[in-house]
């Protein structure tokens, strides 16, 4: 690989924009992670990526909530965000069943009622989880991935000497397109960026397990 003139690079990112628009409940290309900052990964960790999706006004719980009462039961998954479907919802859809009564499973609207310590997850016409602490629950804007749309990552793949091994992937359907998973290289003493797919990377340090890097410019939307 050829080195890369630093003029160029700065051009580049200096026409790239550093931080991505968020209109709520529009069709988006979303970029993982943001341009200009320090980042740090290991050995088969995705460094970059890019889906197709929207930003949403969301609650993600940092635990497991569960309450059973009178046959039914309760659950609010940890990790998994609840979102407004529009910007007048008033109310949060699950992307999961929620509430389980006699075998039968489904997904109902929750409201949250922040109010510190004493936070409260409600069902409509069912009893609220109480003393819900707000700080468990994140709230706020959230990427939601469109199932079935296309991805495209690029993982560390590790360093043998002065060399750093790179593997590209597009994915669809949550596959990996196997006629579309590459390995790339860059040799340290030619320079210490990364580019393939239109995504340009200037690595600052790297060892065989983990690297850290800057994301310079992201995937070429016609890649």
């Amino acid at each position: 690989m050829k080195k890369i003139n630093w003029l160029l690079v700065i051009i580049v990112l200096s026409i790239s924009s550093a931080s991505q628009a968020k209109t709520l409940y529009e069709h988006t290309t979303y970029n993982k992670p943001d341009l200009g900052v320090e980042n740090e990964v290991y050995l088969g960790d995705r460094m970059l990526m890019q889906q197709v999706g929207s930003w949403k006004e969301c609650i993600t719980p940092k635990l497991k909530y569960e309450k059973k009462l009178a046959g039914f039961t309760f659950l609010y998954k940890a990790g998994e965000p609840m979102c407004k479907t529009d910007l007048k919802a008033k109310r949060f859809t699950p992307t999961y069943a929620n509430v389980v009564n006699n075998g039968v499973e489904r997904a109902q609207l929750v409201l949250w009622k922040p109010n510190g310590k004493k936070s409260k997850l409600c069902i409509k016409g069912n009893p609220c989880l109480k003393n819900v602490a707000e700080e468990d629950i994140e709230y706020g804007e959230t990427f939601i991935y469109t199932p079935n749309s296309f991805q495209q990552t690029i993982e560390y793949a590790g360093r043998n000497g002065d060399i750093l091994k790179f593997n590209y992937a597009e994915f669809t359907d949550g596959f990996a397109r196997q006629a579309f998973t590459r390995e790339f290289q860059i040799d340290l003493n030619e320079g210490k960026i990364a580019a393939y797919k239109g995504a340009i990377i200037e690595v600052i340090e790297a060892t065989n397990i983990q690297i850290k890097y800057k994301l310079i410019r992201n995937f070429s939307s016609d890649s």
